[in-house]
């Protein structure tokens, strides 16, 4: 895809945000032996040339991943002060050189973000999960955490990896459910969200997501209400045992 993105950029390169999660570089504490400040600027230098371009709008570490050598499951993955000060550091440099021009962390741990919102505002947006059926979390509320620190939110896992469509994880591909952008509007809903990033693999899937985003603050039916209840239902139904770690994101 980059050599589609580079084709696509040229010319018109003020048209298109050009982001990355730096994959399969992994900034949790069970890989934080192997970074280091050469090693994630390479990985910044190695998009720059994938994509044609002299700089990315966001350089996003990514906090949560499958993988060998790991032990535990994604949702327990923690990122030490040690590496976000690394990363901090490094993206200051890059910056600096006109290299990059913002910074995001994904995981699936909540209290990665509250450390990063806390105490770091080289950061300027957080991508964790946010279901459609998700709640502000009263009293500790990471979206309010979040614009009170004028930091972008992107939510993750939007159809809680398929299950809301009551499929297993995987199954969707290359499937259409025409409940989906009631769920895209259902979630925009929430003004303190940014954007969502639902997974596609076919163009018809991509149409059906961002319907939802031109229907906008549209007011729900009844036939909305109906499709939103199957889709709950659904989600509590066909969750699999390796996305149980979901439900801790109900309240964000």
């Amino acid at each position: 895809y980059g050599k589609a993105m580079a084709k696509a950029t040229v010319g018109k390169r003020e048209k298109f945000y050009i982001g990355f999660g730096d994959w399969p570089v992994k900034v949790t504490e069970e890989y934080e032996k192997n970074l280091t400040e050469k090693l994630l600027t390479s990985e910044i230098d190695k998009r720059l040339k994938a994509y044609s371009t002299d700089m990315l709008d966001l350089w996003r570490p990514v906090g949560a991943t499958w993988g060998k050598g790991q032990t535990k499951i994604a949702t327990m993955l923690d990122v030490s002060k040690k590496t976000l000060d690394l990363v901090a550091n490094v993206f200051e440099k890059t910056r600096k050189a006109g290299k990059v021009r913002h910074l995001g962390i994904s995981a699936h741990n909540p209290n990665v973000f509250r450390r990063v919102l806390e105490g770091y505002p080289q950061f300027s947006v957080v991508i964790f999960p946010y279901l459609f059926l998700t709640k502000e979390f009263g009293g500790d509320s990471l979206l309010k955490l979040a614009t009170d620190k004028d930091v972008g939110v992107i939510g993750l896992k939007p159809f809680g990896a398929g299950t809301t469509f009551g499929l297993k994880p995987r199954e969707i591909k290359g499937r259409v459910d025409k409940r989906a952008h009631i769920l895209v509007r259902e979630m925009l809903a929430e003004k303190r969200l940014s954007a969502i990033i639902p997974g596609v693999n076919i163009p018809e899937q991509l149409e059906e997501n961002v319907k939802g985003s031109y229907e906008r603050g549209k007011t729900a039916t009844k036939a909305d209400k109906t499709a939103i209840r199957e889709c709950t239902e659904n989600y509590y139904a066909h969750i699999t045992p390796e996305y149980k770690w979901l439900h801790q994101w109900e309240t964000v």
